[in-house]
């Protein structure tokens, strides 16, 4: 796009626009980048896990972690991901992943 004088306006909206969804997702990726250390990661969990639980899960590779030296770190945005993969689906959801299933198998 060519900035002239009539669409300046539009031009500045338009970049203004780009500018906020590139600092929108810069924060995003540096929450998730965040690191936890183990009380904070009893905090943030749901459940408010015990110590000996959340190093029980670390032995038994059950929650991804980061080692450095004898510290554990836990990354937010993986903690985020772990904990959506252990979401139970909705009777809704399975019943739309069923239909589409059938669905698929009726056009082989």
């Amino acid at each position: 796009m060519t900035v002239t004088f009539e669409n300046l306006p539009q031009a500045v909206s338009e970049l203004h626009t780009k500018i906020d969804k590139l600092l929108h997702e810069k924060a995003e990726q540096k929450e998730a980048d965040y690191l936890l250390t183990v009380p904070q990661l009893m905090d943030y969990l749901p459940d408010h896990p015990a110590a000996p639980t959340v190093y029980g899960w670390v032995r038994n590779n059950l929650i991804p972690y980061y080692k450095v030296g004898k510290k554990l770190f836990f990354k937010k945005g993986e903690i985020d991901a772990w904990l959506d993969a252990g979401r139970n689906k909705t009777d809704e959801e399975l019943a739309s992943e069923a239909i589409d299933y059938i669905n698929g198998r009726r056009t082989r």
